[in-house]
């Protein structure tokens, strides 16, 4: 018997969606976890604990994860042993400082050295990121890390500060994967049931498709909404530019992942009439800080991380340096001080919403990294997946001379096939589709900027104020 493939698909699809849809209704208890709800009420109570309960929080974390690293972790065994440190001499986060801080390099090579010895290879997930410097970083969470963006407690609590539930109807225009339909064909937008999620494309907006989007947020009505603030910046200037007026009224703006410039963000809460809330994180899970109802600073996820601030080697409080943080919830691969590229500073000053999480500020990093499509629309570079789909490359760039058109150089590991290459272009073709031309250069060395650094693209083409090239 011959079986109809587009009907088997499409009887498929169907059943995903209807189980899901009676998914939607179960208790939050099923839907996320007893753990999960009993830690989101946890973080209730914490983030208004004392100062010195919190220090004495983060200092018995912190004990237990020196402890950890120094029995099952071979790179501090060793480590330790060279400086001739000792666990017990690290009673308090005031003692870090006596452990030298972990860079980008210091984890690629000693990747293998830095995953915990006492935790079985089932329950390790390996995870990567390209940043914005264009070289993979590779790293391990626990199984039961998986959940960090939508199924962490922390994040939940940033979306609480907005008045965000988890019942509550929300629209994304980030790097979620949509479901193409059965007949092959990309969808530009995807409603999740399950998560009461509309996902929008952030790769196929365009001027011509922008009223497609405003119909579907219309349909909707999502309560809050999310995403790059690139990518809601251009949506606003779209609506705008064919005098749309707001399909939604969000409650608030959710953004991560990208700096928020101070003209997009005039922009989009003039556009929708709320408020942003900005989520600062990182890939490699070493850091968490969000801005509360008063959006002055963002505060530190204590309970998660220890953040400090270094100035020439030494740590300060109320200057700029460069950032680094030691989760304390990682022990697969203990990032102990870890260096994360970006500047700012701790904030000696008290919130006005009365939370005793500490503040700090950003100054920089994190810029943003436009190509411009064949309809010169923008699309963030970030989006594309190449570290994870290979590890057979040791850096790539994205150079942009032309609109439409975008040069991938790339400096092969001696392991790279055309199998990866495959990867390679698949990735680009889902996330770019007909867009953007990609052309392929496989390269001997990468050049860096002056200031030594290796930007994930190089952008050759000019913008006018708007962020239109001209």
């Amino acid at each position: 018997m011959k079986i109809d493939n587009n009907l088997y698909r499409e009887t498929l699809y169907l059943s995903k969606q209807t189980a899901r849809w009676f998914y939607s209704f179960l208790p939050l208890q099923i839907r996320y976890g007893t753990d999960f709800l009993n830690m989101s009420k946890q973080l209730e109570i914490s983030e208004r604990w004392s100062i010195e309960k919190l220090a004495d929080y983060q200092n018995r974390c912190l004990r237990k994860l020196i402890n950890h690293a120094y029995k099952n972790v071979p790179y501090y065994h060793s480590m330790f042993k060279k400086y001739g440190i000792l666990p017990t001499d690290i009673k308090t986060i005031n003692n870090l400082e006596i452990i030298p801080p972990l860079s980008k390099d210091d984890l690629r090579n000693n990747f293998k050295k830095l995953i915990a010895t006492n935790i079985k290879n089932s329950e390790l997930i390996c995870k990567s990121t390209s940043g914005t410097s264009g070289r993979p970083v590779h790293f391990y969470l626990e199984r039961r890390q998986k959940q960090y963006l939508y199924g962490s407690p922390f994040r939940w609590r940033h979306f609480r500060w907005g008045g965000y539930e988890p019942n509550n109807r929300c629209a994304t225009l980030y790097n979620w994967r949509i479901p193409a339909k059965t007949s092959g064909q990309r969808r530009l937008f995807y409603y999740d049931r399950m998560r009461r999620l509309l996902i929008l494309s952030t790769y196929d907006m365009t001027r011509k498709n922008i009223h497609q989007y405003a119909e579907a947020l219309q349909k909707h009505n999502p309560e809050f909404l999310h995403g790059f603030p690139s990518a809601i910046e251009m949506m606003v200037k779209y609506l705008r530019e064919q005098i749309v007026p707001p399909p939604i009224k969000p409650r608030a703006i959710f953004t991560q992942s990208e700096i928020v410039y101070p003209w997009q963000r005039i922009l989009i809460e003039q556009y929708f009439g709320c408020k942003i809330y900005d989520w600062y994180g990182m890939e490699e899970r070493a850091i968490a800080a969000s801005e509360c109802e008063f959006h002055t600073d963002y505060h530190i996820f204590s309970e998660f991380c220890i953040v400090e601030v270094l100035r020439e080697g030494k740590n300060v409080i109320g200057e700029e340096g460069e950032l680094i943080s030691t989760p304390l919830d990682n022990y697969a691969m203990p990032l102990l001080r870890y260096k994360t590229g970006d500047l700012g500073m701790l904030v000696n000053e008290k919130c006005a919403c009365g939370r005793t999480l500490p503040l700090m500020r950003l100054s920089g990093g994190r810029d943003r990294n436009f190509v411009v499509t064949k309809s010169e629309s923008l699309i963030s570079v970030t989006i594309v997946d190449i570290p994870n789909a290979t590890k057979n490359i040791e850096q790539f760039q994205f150079v942009q001379e032309e609109v439409g058109t975008v040069t991938l150089k790339i400096l092969r590991k001696d392991s790279f096939s055309e199998e990866d290459l495959d990867l390679i272009k698949r990735d680009l073709k889902e996330k770019f589709g007909d867009m953007i031309k990609v052309r392929i250069k496989f390269v001997e060395r990468m050049d860096r900027t002056s200031r030594g650094k290796l930007p994930l693209l190089v952008q050759k083409l000019k913008f006018d104020k708007d962020l239109y090239p001209v």
